[in-house]
């Protein structure tokens, strides 16, 4: 084969691997809630997230949520679309108990949009702009991956602005490394308020990851109604059935 060749064949196969690399992974896994209250499995998680290794590192697009009771029947449904933003992704939860429905919608090139409905009807909705740090539900985990080496090989602390769908604001929180003994996780983080915020929320939330930046465990405030008006507060233990091939 001569130069010319050579050049195309490696062309082809740069190509074929190029394909390869980007080329869309399923993941599952799963979590049970232990309330922090009673100590009894609330309800549990099952997960479906689809995406790619983007530069060696796990780049989700979409993700399913199912939420069952202990019988298992279903009780909630979260869809996620994480967009060009992964810390930021789009969401839809509807709760089928109490009729709670949260759609937030982040556009790639306008404000987030937030439509809710409470459980007892009442309708509210907001058009907010998003800070270059601001995070929404499910992309903490993107947040924490894409800041591992500061959170973990330098242990600082990590700024953050949170999105409280609720309130259609986003608050100033810090991510920091911590210990917490029931957490199974090698790495343990701290998400807590970063300067004054209303009594909606005080104790901080806890998550741990293993060595392969996977969510092990998530201690605190759940997105989960335990009744029309509260949360449940629970330590949710998460068991991973597949992996990307990156972290």
């Amino acid at each position: 084969m001569n130069n010319a060749g050579n050049r195309l064949l490696a062309g082809v196969l740069l190509a074929g691997l190029a394909t390869m690399a980007t080329a869309e992974q399923e993941v599952r896994f799963s979590g049970s809630a232990e309330s922090l209250d009673s100590g009894e499995i609330v309800y549990t998680e099952h997960h479906r997230q689809t995406g790619e290794c983007r530069d060696g590192f796990w780049a989700p697009r979409e993700h399913e949520v199912t939420y069952r009771s202990p019988e298992g029947e279903t009780i909630a449904e979260k869809t996620l679309d994480y967009g060009d933003t992964p810390s930021r992704p789009s969401f839809t939860l509807e709760d089928q108990r109490f009729g709670e429905r949260m759609q937030v919608n982040n556009p790639d090139d306008g404000p987030v949009r937030i439509r809710y409905r409470a459980s007892n009807g009442d309708k509210s909705s907001y058009r907010i702009k998003a800070p270059d740090n601001g995070v929404i539900d499910a992309g903490f985990e993107v947040m924490v991956r894409q800041n591992w080496e500061t959170l973990v090989e330098d242990g600082d602390t990590v700024r953050i602005e949170f999105l409280v769908p609720t309130r259609g604001e986003f608050y100033a929180f810090k991510a920091e490394p911590a210990e917490m003994e029931p957490l199974e996780g090698k790495h343990v983080f701290r998400i807590s308020v970063a300067g004054w915020v209303s009594s909606w929320f005080v104790d901080p939330l806890h998550l741990a990851f293993n060595d392969e930046r996977q969510l092990t465990d998530f201690h605190g405030l759940t997105n989960i109604l335990k009744n029309p008006e509260d949360n449940h507060r629970a330590h949710i233990r998460y068991d991973h059935e597949s992996a990307p091939g990156c972290r």
